[in-house]
């Protein structure tokens, strides 16, 4: 008894993390100066290794969660490929330390795809509820943030221009990964469950209308380019069934593209003022096809093995990433490693358009479909976003792609896998090795920027930008 209440307890604490990222991290830094001076992006990223962490100890102590992992053997045999491909890749980099931080990283984030896989199968109904709630709670703060900065701006007749007034992260897009997250699973209320109030509906379309806002505000096209992939691949697979939630997407944007043409341009010109200053309608990005240029001739270089793992900082010198989470992969981890991650995630894209194809989801609850629907809409739109940006390098984004994955493999599995009951011995051993390894390759950095530096939390790579800190020299 004593036992459930310590793992009851301990994965309240971990859920407690969880949600302050994902919810209260966007727009406060909420790690104490007093504790450690840190940017947004830092601050995230010492919750998420926080977050990864705990887990990490859970999954030692409490293994029965591990079994999840253990009745998939295809997935295991090769994610253990793939660990081995990409110490080989860190030992050979240029900083090896370095390249440890990121193997330690994404190995802990797979020990949280197991434990919202574990959650799911212990109340779905819950997790699905909370995390909708968090997702709400943090676009509330964001909105506020936004629309005192706007209302400001107006009254006063000043400029509005990033980061103002969002200062929650390093770069906008990093902004627009965290929308792109959201945008599925907030609709979900509104798709499935009967209000007994026309008000609370009338409100969760004005907030969704709001959020849409702000999309067109920060002027990516390629986060619009990415939602309309998923849109239409949603669309192509899921057909009328998918029309109820095509339908509010559709409604939400026009409904947003119409606010920010009131807010932005014909309020400002009724009052002589400049709100905003980009627009989606700008010239080509001639800078990621430099970059992708430069991961091409890594590979070449380095066919195998890659550069190293976030290497990539270590070779370019204006980007400490190249914008494409393929090409970044192929070039920092090799083309094996790179081949391998391609082949799970077609093959759990392959398991699931069968588990969940249109038959199958009508005669299925409304609840459940629609779920499906939202779910693999969100990872198709992320995916395909992450062709053209940093999804795979920012601390909330990974956090969101390895918990979308635990909710997809939870969703695919629930009440048609049998959970293995013997306990992982491998697993729990291999979590204290990441978790040491995690801790020992990040503490130098953490060590110094509480020391006082003035090189707070320094890679020592020439590149600008965010990688795994935010560079402060």
């Amino acid at each position: 008894m004593t036992h459930l209440k310590t793992s009851i307890t301990f994965k309240f604490v971990i859920f407690l993390v969880f949600i302050s990222l994902i919810s209260l991290s966007p727009s406060l830094n909420i790690i104490p100066k007093i504790l450690i001076e840190t940017s947004f992006h830092d601050s995230q990223r010492l919750l998420e290794l926080l977050l990864i962490a705990l887990i990490l100890l859970h999954s030692i102590i409490f293994r029965s969660q591990n079994s999840y992992f253990t009745a998939i053997p295809n997935i295991r045999y090769a994610f253990y490929v793939l660990i081995t491909l990409a110490i080989a890749s860190a030992y050979l980099a240029k900083s090896p330390r370095h390249a440890i931080i990121e193997v330690s990283l994404f190995s802990g984030l797979s020990y949280l795809t197991l434990f919202v896989v574990n959650l799911y199968h212990e109340n779905n109904t819950r997790l699905i509820k909370w995390l909708t709630y968090a997702f709400w709670a943090g676009i509330l703060l964001s909105m506020v943030s936004f629309y005192v900065g706007y209302i400001t701006a107006t009254t006063f007749s000043t400029p509005l221009v990033w980061p103002n007034p969002l200062t929650g992260f390093s770069n906008i897009r990093s902004f627009n990964q965290y929308q792109l997250w959201t945008l599925g699973l907030i609709t979900l209320p509104l798709l499935t469950l009967d209000f007994k109030s026309a008000q609370t509906r009338r409100y969760l379309h004005f907030g969704l209308v709001c959020w849409w806002v702000l999309l067109f505000y920060s002027a990516s096209r390629g986060a619009l380019l990415a939602w309309l992939v998923g849109l239409l691949a949603t669309a192509v697979i899921y057909r009328k069934l998918a029309w109820p939630f095509i339908r509010l997407q559709l409604m939400h944007i026009t409904a947003g593209f119409i606010s920010y043409q009131i807010l932005f341009k014909f309020i400002p010109n009724l009052r002589g003022s400049a709100l905003v200053t980009g627009t989606i309608m700008r010239d080509t990005s001639s800078d990621r096809l430099e970059l992708w240029r430069l991961c091409i001739a890594i590979i070449q270089d380095h066919p195998i093995f890659g550069v190293g793992p976030m290497h990539f900082a270590w070779v370019s010198q204006t980007s400490a990433h190249p914008h494409n989470s393929v090409l970044q992969i192929m070039a920092e981890f090799g083309l094996p490693a790179a081949l391998i991650i391609l082949a799970m995630a077609f093959y759990g894209l392959r398991c699931w358009l069968k588990r969940f194809s249109l038959k199958n989801l009508q005669a299925d609850t409304t609840l459940n479909s629609t779920l499906a629907i939202v779910l693999f809409f969100t990872i198709v739109t992320n995916a395909a976003y992450s062709l053209v940006d940093g999804v795979i390098v920012m601390p909330i984004s990974q956090v969101m792609l390895f918990t979308f994955i635990g909710l997809m493999i939870a969703f695919y599995s629930h009440g048609h896998v049998v959970e293995v009951k013997r306990k992982s011995v491998l697993m729990p051993i291999m979590a204290g090795v990441v978790l040491i390894a995690l801790i020992s390759s990040t503490l130098p950095e953490i060590l110094q920027s509480a020391s006082g530096s003035e090189k707070r939390f320094s890679m020592a790579y020439t590149a600008s930008g965010p990688r795994i800190w935010l560079e402060l020299k």
